[in-house]
């Protein structure tokens, strides 16, 4: 019987390491094509079948992703993992998912139930934590292989992807300003999730650089449509209400919109909205919302791109990236110049 080819065969014929064998075969990027094509022949020419079960337990792979959400059902949450269980099919890994149901004291408790229910998986996507949710030095010690998504921790520990949440809370306001309002107001999520902060912070912080500092107010709370209903009404039923109005998040715009139908506000004659995000639902609502692009799809491939490059070489220097926002214009602001 003819002695069956190894990978020390294979990469000899093809001439190339075996660790670039290694890398072809479980689909790990930074193999060029033209080296792809050398092994794809070695493999072809000696017959070469890996044992995939016996690869498994050698490098410890189980190709499962666990994936951290809030809630599923939440519109930018099923956006992003959307996105992710693509890209990460493409490199043949499955996704399992844990959900926190947005309860502050389970996201305490994420690093237990990883260790306990999914210590086999071969990496971790974080996509929805709040500051004090998680503990990332101690989830190290136990996974190396972790990307943080969305919404972010700043660390120099692990790798994260997220959009510039101040530059997008920066372009809206410029945007009113262009527009020519003087008088706007902001609904904020939760303060201790860090993205609605940023975004506060680039909103307000450009209204003061150029005079307004006078001429806005904030209104936290939840993140839902009844939280931005709520908001909506004691911004506008109370003394001189604004001309613009900054809700950071799509869904907190749409309990906006729902109000303003309630009570008959005028969108956009008598208040301009803005939302965060760019849901799909935003372009489909009873007026279409002008939004800030959060990017998901790409925040998605991103991310796992970032954690199967950790998983290639666990030393390489930590990525940290900030995708840049943009403004969708659509029908829910109006130019106070044209008056």
């Amino acid at each position: 019987m003819a002695k069956k080819a190894t990978i020390t065969d294979v990469a000899r014929l093809a001439n190339v390491s075996k660790s670039t064998v290694s890398k072809y075969l479980n689909n790990t990027p930074y193999v060029s094509e033209k080296t792809k094509e050398k092994i794809r022949k070695a493999i072809e020419e000696l017959d070469y079948s890996p044992n995939t079960f016996a690869r498994g337990l050698v490098n410890k792979s189980t190709k499962l992703i666990a994936l951290v959400l809030s809630r599923i059902e939440m519109l930018n949450n099923y956006l992003l993992l959307t996105s992710i269980e693509e890209e990460s099919n493409k490199y043949g890994f499955d996704i399992v998912f844990v959900t926190t149901r947005n309860d502050e004291q389970v996201e305490q408790s994420i690093n237990k139930i990883l260790s306990e229910r999914y210590k086999h998986v071969d990496g971790i996507i974080l996509a929805n934590i709040r500051d004090n949710g998680i503990n990332l030095e101690e989830l190290k010690r136990k996974f190396e292989n972790i990307v943080l998504v969305h919404r972010h921790i700043p660390n120099d520990i692990v790798d994260y992807v997220t959009i510039d949440n101040y530059l997008g809370g920066k372009i809206v306001a410029d945007y009113f300003l262009r527009m020519g309002h003087k008088s706007f107001a902001a609904i904020s999520g939760p303060s201790e999730i860090l993205p609605y902060r940023e975004r506060i912070k680039g909103f307000t912080e450009t209204l003061i650089k150029n005079g307004f500092q006078d001429s806005y107010s904030i209104i936290e709370g939840g993140q839902d449509l009844e939280a931005g209903y709520k908001a909506a009404e004691k911004i506008m039923l109370g003394d001189d209400p604004p001309t613009a109005v900054f809700a950071t998040s799509d869904l907190l715009a749409l309990g906006f919109l729902d109000a303003s139908k309630d009570y008959g506000w005028n969108i956009p004659n008598e208040v301009s909205l803005t939302g965060f995000d760019n849901v799909y639902v935003s372009r489909l609502a009873r007026v279409p919302l002008t939004t800030v692009d959060g990017q998901f799809e790409d925040l998605g491939k991103k991310s796992v791109q970032l954690l199967v490059e950790r998983m290639a070489d666990k030393n390489k220097d930590l990525t940290q990236i900030f995708l840049q926002p943009s403004l969708i214009v659509r029908g829910s602001c109006s130019n106070l110049n044209e008056e």
